[in-house]
């Protein structure tokens, strides 16, 4: 059996004075009545301001404080609250200020590095196109201008004074023929001009350009056709100078028949006109190769070096704007780097200055707390090191106030918001103030979490009602709120340390003439001194508040575990564990030998173990119409609950998992509903099994 602890007998021996019906004689005995049973949560606390200034640290890292203002002091705007150490602050700053004016330095480089390199890329673009310029004239000049830009002659006059050079001379009948010797025959026929007919084509073809619609002919004469004009000139000049041999040749044959002269000077005769022979052959040919070689190669070349000096145009183009592009990307980043060495040397010359830190307004400074790890804390104090943001002084606004309590976590499922509560500060013991819960933490403090703590207290903030005109209550005071959470009517009561427990039964001792009882009961709801008695004792029964001395601790029948049986409609949970009758508002109420109270294994639920192998939820589709309406408002109301449990990924899917069940049910979709609810079953497990095992303790419900 288990005992109340020393601090609930405390508790419950300081109400003593308010119960009337107590033996006079004995102090240990109770007498049972019917009363009204109010249902309280009682903590103690401290005030905090509902506005306040918080004066915090601006400084990056951790700086010392060197002073600061006494607390307590009533200050005015402008009055020096902290002064900080910043030594290395204005180390820093100096270390700064040449990284500024290097990387100044350095952007005014690179501005003068890309003017300079801009003209040098002017330079090549300018002689990429002089070249390519050149190159056009140069093709030009051979071929000839096009829009008669010349003074005189035309391509197409060059072409007439060839096709009249390889036209047949005109002769007249009785014109005498020249007699030539048969070693002469076939040389004249390889010389005749009509043999060199096919070069009128092969020039005017010349003539062309590709990608030019305009007849070539009418372009101004050019270097190519002052070629052939010479060449034709030179084949004009050893055709005539032939034409002089034949009729010398044609002389001297006929004098030579007649023997006026030697076959020596007839001899000589012929050999120069044969040689004038040779030397039209060679014309005619070199003009065959000009034409075919010589002039066609020009005209190859100078258009691909046309052609190469605008490739050399585009490389030059694409070059320069890669050069540019690169200066360009220097002077930005140059300028980024100076922009950002120039923020940092003024966000230390703004740290420096914030060094000292002024009152913002009036009131009384209150020092923050520093936390020094598992849930230790201290005032600050000079020679303490302050974190960046960290709160150093607060300056409370005392006109309005709240109850700052910590609720335990078998009595913070009864709290709501927008309850009232009584509130009493310890500088007014006999004063009671009036207010409203108006914060309720969804979780346990992080401080009562450390080293396994099976204790969890969740802040609950209280609103005191009206304003503190006089301020004679401040920030920082201690007191203590009694939130009303219900009362039971006329019900019969008992002093709460007068319950004892043998396992799963709870008892009571009752003085009965034989002597002292150990009387089986059932209980209720309970507060901090009573609990309700629902079954084994009857009004005007006299207890006793502790067990009577020289009495042996009772044995009693446990109950059986009960069967498997579906869960009522209107529960969250399905039937109760084997353990006795639990209170509605305190879990189950009793004590051990040890004299510690008993605490509700699921904060006052009735459930079983998860480990005990429960029975499953009722399904949906087994369900009256009313269960299932009952039981949608439980999903919606356990949203709060659950958000307390759950958080994250889990959080959401239980929040998805209700959405999902309430859209099934309201399309009447039993067996949808019920796949949902063991999938959400399945989330709720599986967070809570991974909270187990990181270290998360209890569930706020109390369940472990």
């Amino acid at each position: 059996m288990r005992y109340l602890s020393p601090l609930a007998i405390a508790a419950a021996f300081a109400a003593c004075g308010s119960e009337q019906s107590e033996s006079i004689s004995n102090v240990n005995t109770y007498t049972v009545s019917r009363e009204d049973l109010p249902i309280n949560v009682k903590e103690g606390g401290d005030l905090v301001a509902v506005k306040e200034t918080v004066v915090k640290s601006l400084i990056e890292g951790n700086a010392t404080i060197l002073y600061l203002i006494p607390e307590g002091t009533l200050v005015k705007p402008g009055d020096k609250l902290v002064e900080l150490d910043v030594s290395e602050l204005t180390e820093k700053r100096a270390t700064q200020e040449i990284a500024v004016e290097k990387a100044r330095n350095a952007l005014a480089q690179a501005k003068t590095s890309r003017n300079i390199l801009e003209k040098e890329l002017i330079t090549k673009k300018n002689t990429a196109d002089s070249l390519r310029q050149i190159a056009a004239m140069e093709l030009e000049k051979l071929l000839g201008a096009k829009n008669g830009k010349g003074s005189e002659g035309r391509n197409a006059d060059m072409v007439k004074r060839l096709e009249a050079l390889v036209s047949p001379p005109e002769t007249t009948p009785d014109a005498p023929q020249p007699g030539p010797s048969e070693n002469t025959q076939g040389m004249i026929a390889q010389v005749h001009p009509q043999n060199y007919a096919g070069l009128i084509a092969k020039v005017t073809d010349l003539l062309k350009v590709e990608g030019d619609t305009n007849d070539p002919l009418q372009r101004d004469m050019g270097d190519m056709a002052n070629k052939i004009l010479q060449q034709a000139d030179q084949i004009r000049l050893a055709m005539a100078d032939l034409k002089v041999k034949e009729d010398t040749v044609a002389h001297s044959r006929r004098l030579a028949a007649k023997q006026f002269i030697t076959r020596n000077e007839l001899e000589r005769d012929e050999l120069a006109y044969q040689a004038q022979a040779s030397k039209v052959t060679i014309a005619w040919n070199d003009l065959e190769l000009l034409v075919n070689y010589t002039l066609r190669t020009s005209k190859i070349q100078l258009k691909q070096d046309l052609a190469n000096a605008e490739l050399e145009v585009e490389r030059v183009l694409a070059a320069n704007e890669a050069e540019r592009s690169n200066s360009t990307f220097d002077v930005n980043a140059k300028e980024k780097e100076y922009i950002v060495a120039n923020e940092r040397l003024q966000n230390l010359i703004k740290q420096i200055s914030n060094r000292e830190i002024f009152s913002p307004g009036s009131g009384l400074v209150v020092y923050s707390k520093v936390s020094r790890g598992r849930g230790d804390s201290e005032p600050v104090e000079e020679g303490t090191s302050v974190r960046e943001r960290q709160s150093i002084i607060i300056i409370p606004d005392n006109s309005e106030l709240m109850c700052e309590v910590k609720v335990q976590e078998a009595m913070i499922d009864k709290v709501r918001v927008g309850m009232p509560a009584l509130i009493s500060a310890e500088v007014r013991p006999n004063e009671s103030l009036t207010g409203r819960v108006v914060y309720v933490a969804p979780v346990a403090d992080s401080a009562s979490r450390w080293g396994g703590n099976d204790k969890k207290v969740y802040t609950t903030k209280i609103l005191l009602d009206g304003v503190n005109k006089d301020e004679t209550l401040k920030a920082g005071m201690k007191a203590s709120a009694t939130i009303a959470v219900d009362t039971v009517k006329n019900i019969l009561t008992a002093p709460i340390q007068a319950v004892r427990r043998d396992r799963s039964v709870n008892y009571i001792w009752k003085f009965t003439a034989n002597g002292p009882v150990a009387v089986e009961v059932s209980v209720g709801a309970n507060n901090q001194d009573k609990v309700e008695i629902t079954a084994g004792l009857k009004e005007g029964d006299v207890i006793y508040r502790t067990p009577p001395g020289g009495q042996a601790d009772p044995k009693f029948d446990q109950p059986l575990m009960p069967e498997a049986e579906a869960k009522p409609a209107n529960q969250d949970n399905v039937t109760a564990p084997a353990p006795g009758p639990a209170s509605r508002y305190g879990g189950e109420v009793g004590q051990n030998r040890r004299g510690d109270q008993s605490r509700s294994g699921n904060g006052g639920r009735s459930g079983g173990d998860r480990s005990s192998g429960r029975p499953s939820r009722k399904k949906f589709a087994d369900m009256t119409p009313e269960e299932v309406a009952a039981r949608k408002e439980q999903l919606i109301a356990s949203a709060d609950r659950m958000s307390g449990m759950l958080s994250g990924e889990s959080l959401a899917k239980y929040q998805k998992s209700v959405a999902d069940i309430q859209l099934a049910l309201d399309a009447n979709n039993l067996a949808e509903a019920d796949r949902l609810q063991a999938q959400m079953t399945a989330t709720i497990r599986a967070a809570m099994s991974e909270r187990m095992r990181s270290g998360g303790g209890r569930r706020r419900d109390g369940g472990e």
